[in-house]
């Protein structure tokens, strides 16, 4: 047994890629259509709340993903599908795995297709036939995909380390296209900044492509109401557009600004919420946030149970398995 680690060891040193850093892409950011829901789970079975923590689709899945392009990922019988806002099933269940809709197309994954990933339209219909390792959410008409080298495929058989793949970028139609600058992504809001990498540091480029902060920071993630994550000596804070520190680097995780509300943690007290002068309006109780404020309201983890509280940090929908 010794001999085989020891020989997974090795291989692992000579395949795994030393550490590097990408272009930073920001995701696409996904609101549901209509009225908000979140996903609640009651006995073991999920559904959908309102605002107002009221039971708006009765828990009757399996699993649930959350609304977006006004559809939600649901599963049954270990199959997932998806249903409308009033509950309604529009795609059968049928697929192995999916992900949320962006611009009106779906990954997913068939038992017929093996183990590769294409892409669905709402109505369920296949657009692009599965033939990626991995497949992501479509932005502004492009797509990133990527398909396992042999070096990934060498690594899938030694250790669970995710797929290594050689990655290009496709149209609607599935056809290769050439890989779009950072200025791609940008949404078009006035003064908008984009983070670009260079010599493992981010900076940000305005809409022209101009340079506007010089890369000097760790970790710069996209700008969410005027701030942007940064870091320096691994300790994360947040700057404006000017690149100066708007709230001094000192929590070891943060998410961004919503609803002028940040989640970050706030050592051994947990996970809580500070406005945007760096004042904890939240104090640190909780285990996780995930993705902090959406119409009010943030998913939070406590005593190990997902919960809902509002800006105030009372319970919407108290702590549940």
């Amino acid at each position: 047994m010794r001999t085989t680690q020891k020989l997974a060891a090795i291989l692992l040193t000579l395949l795994l890629p030393s550490a590097s850093f990408s272009q930073l892409v920001p995701p696409p950011r996904v609101e549901p259509v209509g009225p908000p829901l979140f996903v609640v789970t009651v006995k073991s079975k999920d559904g959908f709340m309102d605002s107002d923590g009221k039971i708006a689709i009765e828990p009757a899945f399996e699993k649930a993903y959350p609304f977006t392009d006004g559809l939600a990922a649901i599963q049954q019988e270990g199959q997932w599908g998806f249903i409308d806002t009033k509950g309604r099933i529009v795609i059968e269940p049928q697929f192995i795995s999916v992900s949320h809709f962006s611009e009106g197309l779906a990954t997913f994954q068939h038992k017929r297709y093996s183990d590769k990933q294409g892409y669905i339209n709402k109505a369920g219909k296949v657009v692009i036939e599965p033939q990626f390792d991995v497949a992501e959410p479509f932005r502004n008409g492009v797509a990133r995909v990527g398909f396992a080298t042999l070096k990934g495929r060498l690594l899938g058989l030694i250790a669970d380390v995710g797929v290594e793949c050689d990655f290009e970028f496709i149209d609607r139609t599935g056809k290769i296209v050439p890989e779009p600058s950072p200025l791609h992504y940008a949404t078009g809001e006035p003064g908008e900044l984009i983070p670009f990498w260079k010599n493992d540091l981010a900076g940000y480029l305005n809409a022209k492509g101009e340079v506007v902060i010089e890369p000097k920071f760790h970790v710069g993630s996209a700008f969410s109401e005027g701030l942007a994550i940064a870091c320096k000596d691994k300790l994360l804070g947040f700057i404006d557009k000017r690149g100066e520190w708007v709230i001094p680097p000192r929590f070891e995780y943060a998410s961004e600004f919503s609803d002028g509300l940040a989640g970050v943690s706030l050592g051994k007290d947990g996970w809580g919420f500070i406005d945007r002068t760096g004042k904890v309006v939240i104090t640190g109780k909780f285990a996780w946030v995930y993705g902090g404020f959406r119409h009010g309201i943030a998913q939070v983890t406590f005593d190990c149970k997902i919960a809902y509280i509002n800006m105030k940090g009372e319970w919407v929908w108290p702590p549940s398995e």
